[in-house]
């Protein structure tokens, strides 16, 4: 081990030895994240990541070329077509396409009764058709774009009156309304059509960003950025805008689609354009009249309004989510892993409660599949506590989502086993999985005021778990939900039980959440950081509560944090998570005292110091954790740590067992006979 010295932690009074780090290795440290961040800046562009996304959606891609296809011929038309689609020629009319029965060469898809060729008719009147269509909605987006923004953000009387407005226009169909305009003009021009369409869209696109604007301004960053003297259109553009304008494109390609059908409706009932300008609906009502003689003429115009609109159609379901990739999050649809789930041998009371094996999660993205935890094995006995630690990102809430099979897709379980209780949870079904979470397995999330159930009181949220897991009667179940408060010494049990969450404060909310895990009395309580959002008084409180609660009901806990100090006075094992693997495992004494690996050494260097050397700033680790989607080959650890040699940049460690139940996972606790090692160590320290 490399020289060390003692620690005390401000919440546990442990003493733990920690490396120091010399000046040499902090420079060494950081020679080796500018390295590293200097061999991965290499990251795909955008266009490239969107060239990779469409060639993985095949229908979007077939739809985004089929639609560009139609653009392309309708902007080259007067490149394109053969004929002059207003040369009248009555001795070629009802000319037959080439395939029928004397159909000429000279008019591919034959003629009208004027004589027309239909081919550059359908051609031109695709360039009017789309570009009437595509004008709207840009105008429309234009103006519904900046009119949400405006509303949602200023709200009081600009919202009132500007909302009031688009009332007025919903409550008058849309197509009416088109008519009602559009008949009354003597000639309708191009102009004439988009500004009808546009002015007729706008409250769309108003309707949908006011209410994301609405949601975005109250968060914490815009807050901040308010806090910290922004001016209130910097935060609408600079902060705001950023996170509202990915739905608008959506709708602009949807709207295109309905738009282009709208523009073929007046146009078929000769509201359009003005004749002879032709349009795909003009087209279509010219071959209404011949439909018996010549089908053909209503054929070609509608199959052209057809596929125009569902080739726009699949491009936009197949770029919903790379415009706004929120929207691939939320549904759930869990796959248990192809395998038996009940386990070979019978549950050993002497056993593990839970015991996980190789258990590997994935997240697909775009940019490849994401390992969130990777290859991690643990024991938990019954009646004991496992604390895990690591920085933000090293995959701790997922690993407790994975057990409790939660994960928001697409993220899923993808090899492993998680024994418990005799059953693989990672193999059974969906409906035994749903009986298994809150009955065998509780979990309490960080933030208790966004997972209690804002327009339910407390006591509704009580009795409806005690009533599902327990099978208690309405009254039992309210006798049973005020003693669960009552277990986490709330004084005022009946008030509770009528409050909304809301009317609660951060403390209560978490022992409500408390109260709720613990109602149908599990065997295994996951905690993740529930003490993260809590001032240190009510910290220490909730923590007595669970050493308490564990001691009457038994239940093994899985207590996820972020402060090692903090687990240093409630867990029993201590496991250290980095990079979505544990680097080091073992007895809570033996990690505080003797920390094998050097990322377990600073964090607990970094821990605040009630005594010590008296220096005025704790230490802290150089660089950043990788960047998960794309990972070293070697140790993940090794662009920050101090001690980093090249086995650790070409080779990821393997866990070493150092003591009994202790192992890390370290090239430097590895035997070396030729003491390279061991003089890279030294030459670090």
């Amino acid at each position: 081990m490399p020289p060390s010295i003692p620690v005390s932690s401000t919440e546990s009074g442990v003493v733990a030895e920690t490396t120091v780090l010399s000046p040499e290795a902090s420079v060494s440290a950081q020679e080796n994240v500018v390295a590293f961040e200097t061999a991965t800046k290499a990251t795909p562009t955008r266009w490239r990541d969107f060239g990779n996304y469409l060639l993985a959606r095949k229908t979007a891609l077939g739809g985004l070329i089929a639609f560009l296809l139609i653009a392309t011929i309708a902007l080259l038309a007067p490149l394109i077509a053969p004929h002059d689609p207003l040369q009248q020629n009555l001795a070629d009319n009802f000319k037959p396409p080439v395939w029928e029965e004397g159909g000429s060469t000279n008019y591919l898809l034959g003629t009208d009764p004027l004589g027309r060729d239909l081919l550059s008719r359908l051609i031109y009147g695709a360039r009017y058709s789309l570009t009437i269509s595509l004008s709207s909605v840009l105008l429309g987006t234009a103006l519904g774009f900046a009119i949400g923004l405006v509303s949602g953000y200023f709200g009081g009387l600009t919202d009132t009156v500007l909302m009031r407005l688009g009332d007025i226009q919903l409550a008058f169909p849309f197509v009416l309304f088109a008519i009602a305009v559009l008949a009354v003009s003597p000639e309708r021009t191009p102009a004439h059509l988009i500004l009808v369409l546009s002015i007729s869209s706008w409250i769309i696109y108003a309707r949908v960003v006011r209410s994301r604007v609405l949601s975005e301004r109250g968060k914490d960053y815009a807050l901040a950025a308010r806090a910290l003297g922004a001016s209130r259109w910097r935060v609408l553009f600079r902060y705001v805008v950023p996170n509202v304008w990915q739905i608008v494109p959506l709708i602009a390609l949807l709207d295109l689609g309905f738009l282009v059908i709208v523009e073929s409706l007046l146009s078929f009932i000769s509201l359009g354009l003005s004749p002879p300008t032709p349009s795909w609906g003009t087209i279509l009502a010219d071959g209404r009249q011949y439909m018996m003689i010549t089908p053909w003429m209503a054929i070609f115009p509608g199959l052209a309004i057809a596929m125009t609109v569902l080739s726009i159609s699949l491009a936009a379901d197949g770029l919903a989510d790379f415009f706004d990739p929120k929207l691939v999050h939320g549904k759930f649809h869990r796959l248990p892993l192809p395998g038996p789930a009940l386990l070979p041998t019978c549950e050993d009371d002497a056993g593990p409660l839970l015991s996980i094996r190789d258990l590997t999660t994935i997240f697909p993205t775009r940019a490849g599949s994401i390992e969130a935890v990777r290859n991690v094995s643990f024991d938990l006995a019954p009646g004991q506590v496992l604390g895990v630690v690591g920085e933000s990102g090293s995959g701790k809430s997922t690993l407790g989502l994975s057990i409790i099979q939660l994960l928001d897709a697409p993220g899923r379980v993808a090899q492993g086993e998680i024994r418990f209780m005799g059953r693989d949870l990672a193999r059974v079904g969906n409906t035994e999985m749903a009986a298994i979470r809150g009955a065998k397995i509780g979990m309490i999330f960080q933030d208790p005021g966004a997972s209690l159930n804002p327009v339910l009181t407390v006591g509704a949220q009580l009795d409806e778990t005690l009533r599902q897991h327990r099978k208690l009667r309405p009254a039992q179940a309210r006798v049973a939900a005020r003693q669960a408060l009552a277990a986490v010494h709330i004084a005022d049990p009946d008030r509770v039980l009528r409050a909304y969450p809301f009317q609660l404060s951060g403390g209560m909310q978490q022992r409500v959440m408390i109260a709720l895990a613990l109602a149908s009395a599990p065997a295994l309580l996951i905690l993740d950081e529930p003490t993260s959002a809590l001032d240190v008084t009510t910290q220490a409180q909730l923590l007595d509560e669970l050493a308490s609660l564990r001691e009457r009901l038994g239940a093994s806990m899985l207590f996820i944090s972020h402060d090692i100090a903090l687990l240093s006075g409630i867990a029993d094992t201590i496991a250290v998570m980095y990079a979505g693997q544990i680097c080091e495992i073992g007895p809570r004494d033996q990690v505080i005292d003797s920390p094998q690996h050097p990322y377990t050494q600073a964090l607990l260097h970094a821990v605040e110091r009630v005594t010590g050397p008296g220096r005025s700033r704790l230490d802290t680790i150089p660089g950043d954790p990788p960047d998960p989607t794309q990972l070293p080959t070697g140790c993940p650890f090794a662009p920050r740590c101090p001690f980093s040699m090249p086995v650790c940049v070409e080779i990821n460690p393997a866990p070493v067992v150092t003591a009994p139940g202790h192992s890390a996972a370290c090239h430097l606790l590895v035997p070396d006979p030729v003491g390279s090692r061991n003089g890279a160590r030294e030459a670090l320290v």
